[in-house]
């Protein structure tokens, strides 16, 4: 993309060199590149090179058509034997032409504004529901002086030059890629501008230090991160939807169109708040972004959706969201753990009541615990995609066994990695078997996601250690058998965290003490203090004092499962409440037709006006849930992409920090709105309310969800950090 941005720069500069007359010139020398034949003969691997152009002209904040050349392409080369367009598609890749492809009625006199109107001499009007259109030249254009610079144009039209039938299909395409284009440059715009308020936070000093060391500053930098991420994720998983002609581009589309138009503007306006008053003034670049952010994003109101709303979608069909892009394996996989999920629920969604043992046993006998290790511990090598992809299956269904799997990551991870022989020996067979119990000693009154300043010490006496210290908020621990404790064994350390060690430490060890209480979850949790707890040295698990480092290698895959679970609660969720839409709008009545949704409630008469009805508060609602939901899924995808190459650890820690933050905010999100869609019966914990319950329970649990691995702020700090704010 060198001479991509090479042309930019040189022709379109602002504030001196970003007019109508630029704009024209650079249309013509953009035509010349072949910027507007890509859409030829349906050449479907171009719109992955179209979209690419579509964002440099974004990050330039220049209006220039792209997507409008190469949809008008595709539209003019279709209908057989109509000598007339193939002439002007033609004309459009050469340049001879610039056209713009408006929705709506072919017939009118005038386009009331159109985006680099001033320089189009042409206009393609396509019928929103398909049928004849017109390409109509331009007569003379007025500008309509407003936010947009250039300013739009009202365009007086001509007599048409070609008239043409579009079916209904490839009108749907073409309206779904111009509105795909419209929030990729807008995105593109804000991650200039995000990307510049970083360098800015770098070296702007007020109060004596760099202002990327503010608290608020790092906060709104990793917000924006994380949206920019997930944005740019479902702008490509459509754009690889369009090219292999999937059926459901469509909704991929309006997922990834619906996430731009509320977080562009709100990554751009952020991102002001960093830059400061430089950015306010029109020799800077962050006012003309700014124009283009707004501008494209209020666009997509000219340009309709082709099948409606994202929940409009869903609720006609009976399927739930796209299933994220997995390799083979994984989707093999998934599979057989949905099979197995099917045979093996047993409707209990009581989290607190702990595991089922004969679900436990079975998954066990599936080899599922520890899939990942090697085989030289009892694994089967299988990838960290495969396994996510396994417990996404197992969260969505919400199989009891939830402390079997956690003991694979928390416990026998590091224990494949840092663990002696005798220890593999003595617990990896167990946690494989999903009868390991165990509870996490990190937590301390003083000390939650700041680990290392845990003061919980296990000071060295002979052949052993001997432990003194509180854990505090420690969930399991009145039923687990093990703890597995952190424990500073070099006060004096510096940096702190260097004088950490590891230990797995029976609770039934003498000087152990514990004072239960319940959590909003309704789990108990409770206080563990330990007096004088003597452990010989082979329960210390990795070198003395490398605890930091014990924890810290295997936090990216932890981070990763936790966030799976929560996603997968998420989707859940998700599919209960567009059930509960399908029955209220008398359509499609549920995932299976019937009127039951997955819970096996019957959920018909649920909310008969509101949800149900196109255009509502409730539907506008349920589509912004949806779309968070598939953001999350795909970072995540992301994320254990990332995990599995070893190119690049630290965005991969990266990654799957960002993907948890997300996912646990959509969980609170979608719980919270589904109790104002659904109202006061879906607040209720029985077996006939909506969901069975689901959706109270999801939002007692999004407050834990919030805390697990370390708080979203303090996530958000150490994304902040690892984007380079200091």
């Amino acid at each position: 993309m060198d001479e991509v941005d090479e042309l930019l720069a040189r022709q379109w500069h602002f504030p001196d060199g970003a007019d109508a007359a630029a704009l024209t010139q650079l249309w013509g020398q953009a035509a010349a590149r072949g910027w507007f034949g890509a859409g030829d003969a349906g050449d479907l691997d171009g719109l992955d090179r179209v979209v690419a152009l579509v964002r440099a002209t974004g990050a330039a904040a220049c209006p220039l058509p792209v997507m409008d050349g190469f949809v008008a392409v595709e539209l003019l080369t279709n209908p057989p034997g109509n000598s007339a367009t193939r002439e002007l598609s033609a004309a459009v890749s050469t340049g001879e032409v610039r056209i713009l492809v408006v929705a709506g009625d072919p017939t009118v006199e005038t386009v009331p504004f159109a985006e680099g109107g001033i320089a189009a001499s042409h206009v393609l009007l396509l019928p929103p529901g398909g049928g004849c259109a017109w390409v109509r030249p331009v007569e003379f254009a007025v500008p309509v002086p407003g936010l947009a610079v250039p300013a739009w144009a009202r365009l007086h039209l001509g007599v048409p030059e070609a008239v043409f039938d579009v079916d209904p299909e490839p009108t749907a395409r073409a309206l779904s890629l111009l509105r795909l284009g419209l929030a990729a440059r807008a995105m593109a715009a804000a991650r200039r501008t995000h990307d510049a308020s970083i360098a800015h936070a770098k070296v702007r000093k007020q109060f004596g230090q760099a202002i990327g060391g503010f608290g608020a500053v790092q906060q709104r930098t990793a917000s924006r991160e994380i949206e920019l991420a997930a944005g740019e994720l479902l702008i490509a998983d459509a754009v690889r939807r369009h090219q292999r002609a999937d059926p459901d581009r469509i909704l991929a589309t309006e997922l990834a169109v619906s996430h731009a138009a509320v977080v562009a503007p709100r990554i751009q306006l952020s991102a002001h708040h960093t830059l400061g008053a430089g950015a306010y003034f029109e020799g800077h670049d962050g006012p003309w972004l700014f124009r283009r952010v707004n501008a494209d994003v209020t666009l997509l109101d000219a340009c309709p959706p082709p099948d409606g709303t994202v929940a409009d979608i869903l609720i006609a069909s009976a399927d739930g969201l796209p299933a994220v892009d997995s390799p083979a394996g994984a989707t093999a996989i998934r599979e057989e753990a949905r099979a197995f999920c099917a045979a093996h629920h047993t409707g209990d969604r009581q989290f607190h009541k702990g595991d089922d043992a004969g679900v436990v046993a079975a998954m066990a006998a599936q080899k599922w615990f520890g899939m990942t290790w090697p085989t030289a511990d009892g694994g089967s090598e299988a990838t960290l995609t495969e396994q996510l992809a396994v417990h996404d299956e197992i969260a969505y269904r919400q199989l009891p066994v939830a402390n079997a799997v956690a003991a694979v990551s928390v416990v026998g991870a590091p224990l494949v990695r840092y663990g002696t022989a005798e220890q593999k020996a003595r617990y990896l067979p167990r946690i494989q078997d999903g009868k390991l119990t165990f509870c996490l000693g990190y937590s301390e009154p003083e000390a939650g996601s700041d680990l290392a300043s845990l003061r919980t010490t296990a000071v060295r006496d002979g052949d052993g250690w001997v432990i003194n210290g509180t854990k505090a908020w420690i969930t399991n621990a009145g039923t687990a058998e093990y703890m597995w404790l952190a424990a500073r064994t070099d006060p004096d350390a510096n940096p702190p965290m260097a004088g950490i060690s590891m230990f797995i430490v029976p609770m039934a060890t003498a000087g152990i003490s514990t004072e239960p209480y319940q959590a909003l979850s309704g789990q108990t949790c409770g206080t563990v203090t330990f007096r004088d707890v003597r452990v010989d040295d082979d329960a210390r698990v990795g070198a003395v004092n490398s605890g930091w480092q014990v924890i810290t290698e295997t936090l990216t895959g932890e981070r990763l499962l936790l966030a799976t679970e929560l996603a997968g609660i998420s989707r859940r969720q998700l599919d209960e409440l567009l059930a509960a839409a399908r029955a209220s709008a008398g359509g499609v009545a549920s995932i299976d037709s019937t009127g039951i949704g997955p819970s096996g409630i019957d959920l018909t008469g649920i909310d008969p006006v509101g949800i149900g009805l196109p255009g509502s508060a409730k539907r506008a609602a349920l589509s912004a849930v949806a779309v968070q939901v598939q953001a999350v899924c795909v970072l995540l995808a992301e994320a254990a992409r990332k995990a599995e190459s070893t190119t690049n650890p630290h965005a991969a820690r990266l990654t799957a920090a960002m993907a948890g933050v997300l996912a646990a905010e959509t969980g609170g999100q979608l719980a919270e709105e589904a109790l104002r869609i659904l109202g006061p019966t879906a607040a209720l914990n029985t077996p006939d309310a909506p969901g069975a319950g689901i959706f109270e329970q999801g939002l007692r649990l999004s407050v834990l969800a919030f805390l697990g691995g370390g708080t979203n702020d303090v996530q958000r700090g150490l994304i902040a950090r690892g984007l380079g704010l200091i």
